[in-house]
């Protein structure tokens, strides 16, 4: 695993600070996240997109990976998201369970449901544990029992189409593709857990809705 981390990172804009999430550090390595249903991040139907759901899912996942892998730092290895079709809330609210801290690997289950406790859904990771890369900035001024933006845009910075703003591409149903750079990367310059999983939700959907119309949604991946 690399040492040092990509020069450059982060940088003023990235994909994580695209959907406006909050985090709550809770006792031991629980935490909490919320991210906000607008119409950016909104099916056809209303629900949530996977994609969004997905990247919630990697920062509340990786944000309690990293205290849990205290002194040394986590790569995402694997990461599921299951989501019950078409339910409409206003907030997504992912909690997140460390169930194993080994030598080498952390897993992790996380419930996804609405602010009422409607559920929603619920995923799983896996982290590989590695060294610390330099000058890797592990959870910034985050403070424990209070929930506070993640990492918020600029004032001035208009809110983001969330798959407009990652462009994504696809000359195919079924096919996407990204280039790699700083602002959908992680801090060793590969591309986030949370990008690959938009890149899956689009590559998927869009086929879906060759096949079966233009109301398709996916709900796993």
């Amino acid at each position: 695993m690399p040492e040092t981390a990509a020069p450059g990172f982060p940088p003023p804009r990235h994909a994580i600070s695209l959907l406006g999430v909050d985090v709550e550090l809770g006792p031991g390595t629980d935490v909490q996240a919320w991210v906000p249903v607008t119409p950016e991040i909104a099916t056809r139907s209303g629900a949530p997109r996977l994609a969004a759901v997905a990247m919630l899912v990697d920062i509340a996942a990786g944000t309690s990976a990293i205290v849990a892998a205290v002194p040394d730092w986590v790569f995402t290895a694997d990461m599921s998201v299951h989501l019950l079709p078409g339910v409409r809330v206003d907030e997504v609210v992912s909690t997140v369970h460390v169930r194993r801290r080994g030598r080498r690997t952390l897993v992790q289950e996380i419930s996804l449901h609405g602010r009422s406790g409607i559920p929603l859904g619920w995923g799983t990771t896996t982290f590989v544990i590695a060294r610390i890369p330099t000058d890797s900035s592990v959870l910034g001024e985050h403070r424990f029992g209070r929930r506070e933006p993640f990492w918020p845009l600029a004032a001035d910075q208009p809110p983001p189409r969330y798959l407009d703003e990652l462009a994504l591409r696809s000359e195919d149903a079924g096919e996407v593709s990204i280039d790699l750079r700083m602002e959908v990367a992680n801090n060793v310059g590969a591309l986030s857990g949370g990008v690959q999983a938009a890149m899956i939700d689009e590559a998927a959907a869009s086929l879906g809705r060759l096949h079966l119309g233009p109301t398709a949604e996916t709900a796993d991946a």
